[in-house]
């Protein structure tokens, strides 16, 4: 299988003169996105605390800067995270560089949105930036004032990425969030339902990308009741579609989805990126 080159700038200790090279796998299925539409926004939902989602949204905006697109691309984190995360994007990501943005608050989160896949994407991202300077990343998720999610975070995660859209008009904005987030539909399963963040985008500019389940596992975080402790770790998951080749395909067994991504393979965990105290 061909892959889509990148040339790096090796910046990293120790400094060399020569490009590096690194390679991002092809992701089947990324040159039809824009033949239906044109779509302003590209969202795709995970399953937090896969190593495999996250690798494949890489490849998909690696797709986009490999064609010399201006990109924004949308992080699952609060706006407080914006300065560390830039500054990451900046550096030679050394390992100075890494732990201060490990030092940052949202990766004492101890579940699957601060994994290794997750930071190995923010990696990959620091990478395409070297070369392709049209390259800007924004943190969008909003604070709930209830466990879980609310109507008040979907509004707000919805219009941090219209801000960003505005802000950089000629780019499309590359998004990687939950899967409840990413749906064009209602959250049905909370009462009384209430919009998710991708149905308060345009819809005939909004692209929506769910997943094939094909088991394997995820790392999550849980309670056996309210006032028990909380723990984490690798959670198996069932098998819920036949196992399709990986790339993405048009249409969704799934409400509010216009495209569905498989990975080709089960589900592996991904621990968090920053190791317990």
């Amino acid at each position: 299988m061909k892959t889509i080159l990148l040339s790096l700038l090796a910046i990293a200790a120790p400094v060399s003169d020569e490009p590096v090279e690194a390679t991002c796998t092809p992701l089947p299925g990324v040159e039809a996105l824009g033949d239906v539409q044109r779509p302003d926004f590209v969202i795709m939902g995970e399953a937090h605390g896969t190593a495999e989602i996250p690798a494949a949204f890489a490849d998909l905006v690696c797709a986009y800067a490999a064609a010399g697109t201006p990109l924004t691309v949308g992080l699952e984190f609060l706006p407080a995270e914006q300065p560390a995360l830039d500054a990451y994007l900046a550096s030679n990501g050394d390992d100075g560089a890494k732990a201060a943005l490990l030092a940052s608050p949202a990766w004492m989160i101890r579940d699957g949105r601060a994994s290794q896949a997750i930071f190995g994407l923010i990696e990959a991202l620091r990478k395409m930036k070297a070369t392709h300077g049209d390259l800007a990343v924004v943190a969008f998720d909003h604070p709930s004032e209830r466990p879980g999610t609310s109507a008040a975070r979907e509004k707000g995660m919805a219009e941090l990425l219209l801000a960003a859209k505005r802000e950089r008009s000629t780019a499309p904005v590359l998004a990687l969030t939950g899967n409840g987030h990413a749906g064009k539909s209602e959250w049905t399963s909370l009462g009384p339902p209430f919009p998710a963040m991708s149905q308060l985008l345009p819809a005939d500019k909004t692209l929506a990308i769910s997943f094939h389940v094909e088991g394997g596992a995820i790392w999550a975080c849980s309670r056996e009741t309210p006032e028990a402790e909380e723990t984490c770790g690798p959670r198996p998951i069932r098998v819920q579609s036949e196992s399709r080749p990986r790339g993405i395909t048009p249409g969704s067994t799934r409400k509010g989805f216009d495209a569905t991504l498989s990975v080709g393979s089960a589900f592996t965990a991904s621990p968090p990126a920053k190791p317990a105290s």
